[in-house]
């Protein structure tokens, strides 16, 4: 999973977001270089204002996908309850009654099995496209190239290149206390680990996915992330470079300091008021999707009568108009033509 973010640059879309988003940061550092006096820190700072930027550009996605998981707490006891009573029921009959009475739990709402998805998966080419920015930073910024060394210093990480690994690996080789290093190579793994743990922990608050059903297999996928994710992201953190690593961790911050001020915005939401917005949308694209069904009947019509008149037309052609039709095609006919020869059949025939 690790060699395939890190070469999403090549993927469609996604390589295009990962040009834009390359110009992004090369500004930012552009600006940096010119607005601050010493070089250091420069790469570091840049990863953190992209990363913030990028985040807050993000966020009404975030908050429509908030808004459908708070929606989806209210759904997911009665979809549990359905799901309990088909719950040995493996046949086809029961499995599609099954899926029809959810869909109508869905109608009831005003919104889709797809809502809370839909911000998530428009948001996917973005993340995909904010790792090989980072990893291959000196590709989308040229600038940093021909730069001191000191830029890819930052704070006590002596470059922003290597690995926690590498650097207990080379401790000594940095020109800094070596337990400096080890302690700095250890926490940031760490570090990324809390942020992202509190991170999920405050998104679930909203959507009240704490407290599902123990019995439902989402329950159990939830419990496995909470676990699971935070390790990930202490192997991704000390095996990468540290500049990886500090946009792991200052994103897992955004994240907090955002979830932080959307639970409180959401809370003073009411859901009563939620269903009747979306059921005022739902019956909205129905509308449409009438209007759409009309206009495309209206068009049908329209062509079948033309063609109704066009068949009436031919079809009241007059037998003297045809006859004489013929006789042209019979007087215009070349000698020797399967017409010369018709025309010698029937003076014959009406001779005799």
């Amino acid at each position: 999973m690790t060699v395939s973010l890190l070469t999403a640059a090549n993927w469609p879309l996604v390589g295009q977001l990962c040009w834009l988003l390359g110009k992004v940061m090369s500004f930012i550092y552009d600006f940096l270089d010119k607005a601050l006096p010493s070089d250091n820190g420069l790469v570091g700072l840049s990863i953190i204002i992209y990363t913030i930027l990028v985040y807050t550009c993000m966020l009404p996605l975030t908050i429509n996908q908030q808004r459908s998981s708070k929606m989806m707490a209210v759904i997911n006891p009665e979809v549990q309850k359905i799901q309990k009573k088909y719950k040995n029921k493996k046949d086809q009959a029961s499995m599609m009654k099954q899926q029809e009475e959810i869909q109508q739990v869905y109608d009831k709402y005003g919104t889709s099995m797809m809502g809370g998805c839909l911000p998530l998966l428009i948001q996917m080419p973005f993340l995909f496209a904010l790792y090989p920015v980072i990893y291959n930073i000196q590709q989308y910024v040229p600038a940093i190239k021909g730069a001191p060394a000191a830029v890819n210093r930052f704070i006590t990480i002596p470059d922003l290149t290597v690995s926690p690994a590498a650097m207990l690996k080379n401790s000594g080789s940095y020109g800094m206390p070596a337990i400096v290093i080890m302690i700095t190579a250890i926490v940031l793994p760490l570090l990324s680990a809390g942020t992202q743990y509190v991170s999920m922990k405050l998104s679930q608050a909203i959507s009240g996915q704490q407290q599902m059903d123990k019995d439902n297999p989402m329950a159990g996928t939830m419990k496995t992330m909470n676990m699971t994710m935070p390790l990930f992201s202490v192997f991704m953190v000390f095996t990468l470079p540290t500049g990886i690593g500090i946009y792991w961790i200052i994103s897992a911050l955004v994240r907090c300091v955002q979830q932080v001020f959307i639970n409180k915005h959401l809370s003073k939401i009411s859901v009563d008021d939620m269903i009747e917005k979306n059921k005022e949308k739902a019956q909205k694209k129905k509308e449409k999707r009438g209007e759409k069904a009309e206009k495309i009947n209206a068009m049908a019509q329209t062509n079948t009568k033309s063609i109704k008149s066009s068949a009436t037309k031919s079809s009241s052609m007059s037998d003297i108009e045809r006859e004489e039709k013929l006789e042209k095609a019979r007087a215009n006919a070349k000698p020797g033509s399967l017409a010369s020869k018709a025309n010698m059949v029937k003076n014959f025939n009406e001779n005799k």
